[in-house]
């Protein structure tokens, strides 16, 4: 950003400012690197930052960002989680820019367009490769996920939007499972009217709190079919009726029988999306799960299936009478 001043007709100075696109930055010049550390530690101090969003990594040499972010955690005395945006469909790529330090962690570019693949391709993607070549696969650790980002909604230069259909099953693959960090999109959550007038996902709501409320303990998958895939998650002691199945299919309804852990044995699961009948688990820990065709079933013991309805009738009540106070006062 730069500053233009000139002198108005009334004498008054009026001062201009524009952006400087394609402008360099010498970050490995000692004043421009100390002032960028002196920046970071005030931004961390007056806004007690818990992180960062780093944007076009490409475009900046990831030895700056091994000695920045070193003085920005020595400053703090923390962590400070950190994620970069390198776009790239490759996990070569990523893994290049990562190294050995791994510094930070980034967004899994290659599993977003897997995803925009599998919407696209009326059934044709082989699902059972779906996390094939992502980053999440190589290094869980350091890979956030994601469905969609305002680079891949409609009208911009990396338009890639996953089709509305496939939208739930494809944050189903991020939120209920064990690795990546996942990353909900704004626009998916509450809508772009402006973009084409797309609708938020109505399911999204729901499955970030399956993930918050049950999505533990070990996962098995059963990703061994080109049109129908899924897994489970066992739950633990530490969260009262964890544990969940998914189904998801991209063509034809179908079913999956699955382990979901002898500690669940003669349960009834019930079907919290998808409309499907209830699973029996039984005495050998394995249920089979049924979805219909393009869509996406996801299972919760049945306590806490019945649980997390009666909680969202809760919400919903305690949102109409606010709703309702609202009105009155205007």
């Amino acid at each position: 950003m730069v500053l233009n001043q000139r002198l108005g007709a009334d004498g008054c100075e009026d001062v201009l400012a524009q952006e400087v696109l394609g402008s360099d930055v010498d970050v490995n010049d000692p004043r421009v690197y100390e002032e960028l550390v002196r920046w970071g530690r005030w931004y961390v101090d007056e806004c007690s930052l818990d992180g960062f969003r780093l944007d076009a990594l490409k475009h900046i040499d990831r030895g700056f960002y091994l000695r920045w972010l070193a003085d920005m955690r020595a400053h703090a005395g923390r962590e400070l989680f950190c994620v970069g945006e390198y776009w790239a469909r490759t996990a070569d790529e990523l893994e290049a820019y990562l190294g050995g330090e791994r510094c930070m962690s980034l967004f899994d570019v290659p599993l977003h367009y897997n995803l925009y693949r599998a919407s696209c391709s009326n059934g044709g993607e082989d699902l059972s490769r779906i996390f094939s070549g992502a980053l999440v696969e190589r290094d869980p650790v350091h890979a956030v996920t994601f469905a969609e980002n305002h680079d891949t909604q409609p009208g911009q230069a990396l338009q890639s939007f996953v089709q509305t259909w496939f939208k739930p099953a494809a944050y189903a693959l991020i939120l209920l499972r064990e690795a990546g960090y996942p990353c909900v999109f704004y626009g998916d959550l509450y809508g772009m009217p402006k973009d084409g007038n797309v609708p938020a996902v109505r399911e999204l709501p729901l499955l970030m709190e399956v993930r918050r409320r049950f999505a533990y303990g070990p996962q098995h998958d059963f990703l061994d079919a080109p049109d129908v895939i899924g897994w489970t998650r066992e739950g633990d002691a530490e969260h009262e009726g964890s544990g969940l199945a998914v189904v998801l299919t991209d063509r034809d309804g179908g079913e999956k029988r699955m382990y979901v852990g002898r500690g669940h044995a003669g349960e009834r699961w019930g079907c919290v999306i998808g409309e499907q009948d209830d699973a029996l688990v039984g005495d050998d820990g394995w249920a089979t799960f049924r979805t219909l065709g393009g869509r996406l079933s996801v299972y919760l013991p049945e306590r806490s299936a019945d649980a997390l309805e009666h909680d969202r009738q809760l919400h919903r009540i305690a949102r109409e009478i606010a709703e309702d106070t609202e009105e009155m006062r205007v």
